[in-house]
């Protein structure tokens, strides 16, 4: 049977209703979201009134493949969200008469098995580790047979951050070509290490497909906007599949302009460093958790007192992100305002280990 749902990050309406705080008073440290948001500028009231331009579209298409080192904006899709792309792209593949085995290396962000599952594909997970996962890709490309099987592979990993370079991807993507499969790369947190994008050398890997998100290293997952990157053809017929005006007219108008802004990105790729640094430094001095993987925008922890952590932290209106699959893994996002960290750090204070 498919899961109708998962457990996931911000699900602070569930945290309401068990610890009686109101959603509005909550620290939700839960998701790899950025909690310091681009800083949104006034919207011309047109983008409400009408619907959205294809030319505001091509616009968009333009940013991001400046943002994602692309040289063709052909190669970019855009959908209302990474996770809309996640459930369209397996019905999609299926469309196309592309219905091998996908392969998903995990463990890692549960929808990609579900999007897949849901679509009739014969599906399986391969558990990894950061240092084993690019060697097990590479065998089961080379595995004869499987014509356009594909391989899903979530770069940054999500939840433990393991990161394979670029050079790495791009040879596991002509593996995967020369053996008539697929490789498909989530790149959902990338944003904080674009020299490991594999993303600017797509125009010479044909069976590559390359999802990026807008919203969490920009801290506007409410604007709903996430890109895939592949064949120009392939695009194309995706954006069919996923219609007109898929994207609100305010969102192309943000996020184009956030796209364009140098200074901010490498100011905030500068802060969340930093930031990192300051959340395993609290989390050392106060909790009895080991630092076992993450980004810039999460940080993964392993403890025996995990769920009296997050029980402690949930009734002060902090919530963070535990594991079905293990008990003993949590995961922390990283507080914006210095208020946020005063009141993660009184909440810290008082936990007894």
């Amino acid at each position: 049977m498919i899961p109708q749902t998962l457990s996931h990050g911000g699900a602070i309406d569930k945290a309401a209703e068990k610890y009686g705080i109101p959603p509005q008073d909550w620290l939700d440290l839960s998701t790899g979201i950025n909690a310091t948001a681009w800083p949104i500028p006034a919207i011309d009231p047109i983008h409400w009134q009408r619907l959205p331009l294809v030319s505001e579209l091509t616009d968009l298409k333009q940013a991001a493949a400046d943002y994602y080192g692309i040289a063709a904006p052909a190669r970019i899709v855009c959908a209302p969200g990474t996770q809309a792309l996640i459930q369209t792209i397996p019905f999609w593949f299926a469309d196309q008469g592309m219905q091998g085995k996908a392969h998903i290396i995990g463990p890692t962000y549960g929808e990609h098995a579900v999007g897949w599952k849901r679509a009739g594909f014969n599906m399986e997970t391969i558990v990894t580790t950061p240092d084993n996962r690019a060697r097990r890709i590479a065998d089961i490309l080379q595995i004869p047979g499987g014509i356009n099987d594909i391989v899903i592979l979530v770069n940054p990993n999500n939840p433990d951050g393991g990161l394979i370079d670029s050079n790495a991807l791009t040879q596991l993507a002509r593996m995967a070509a020369d053996h008539g499969k697929w490789l498909l790369i989530d790149e959902a947190f990338m944003d904080c290490n674009p020299e490991c994008s594999i993303c600017p050398q797509c125009h010479e890997l044909d069976r590559l497909i390359v999802l990026r998100s807008f919203g969490k290293f920009f801290g506007l997952a409410g604007l709903r906007l996430g890109c895939a990157v592949m064949a120009p053809d392939l695009a194309t017929s995706l954006t069919d599949r996923i219609g007109p005006w898929a994207i609100a007219g305010p969102a192309l108008s943000v996020a184009r302009t956030a796209f364009n802004d140098r200074q901010w990105q490498s100011d905030m790729r500068d802060r969340l460093s930093r930031d990192t640094k300051r959340l395993d430094a609290l989390i050392d001095a106060r909790c009895d958790l080991d630092l076992i993987g993450g980004t810039t925008l999460f940080r993964l922890y392993h403890g025996t007192t995990v769920i009296r952590l997050a029980d402690h932290l949930g009734s002060s209106g902090i919530l963070v992100r535990l594991f079905d699959d293990d008990a003993n893994r949590v995961r922390f996002g990283l507080p914006g305002q210095e208020k946020d960290w005063h009141r993660l750090e009184r909440a810290l204070a008082v936990f007894k280990n």
